[in-house]
């Protein structure tokens, strides 16, 4: 299942946030593929595409951030998919 992902980030935990992923990068956990990641240019919202059929993979990719960041998940479908399952319907 395909995933989007907004992120903002509070300006008072920009620097945190730019120095753990400096540290840390964005670690993909057992279970999810990161298929594309951007940041504004303000540095304070970010946007990422990821796979995964797992509730807790997605969870472990996510948590070690929440201190500082909001997340705002919703799964997603591409327009090829869509076309199908508005045909399937008839």
């Amino acid at each position: 299942m395909l995933f989007v992902c907004y992120v903002t980030i509070d300006p008072d935990a920009r620097d945190e946030s730019l120095a753990r992923f400096m540290e840390n990068g964005v670690v993909e956990p057992s279970g999810v593929k990161l298929l594309g990641a951007w940041i504004s240019l303000t540095q304070q919202e970010t946007w990422s595409i990821f796979e995964s059929d797992s509730a807790e993979a997605i969870m472990a990719l996510f948590e070690p951030w929440t201190d500082l960041n909001v997340h705002q998940i919703a799964p997603v479908m591409d327009f090829d998919s869509l076309k199908k399952f508005l045909e399937s319907k008839g």
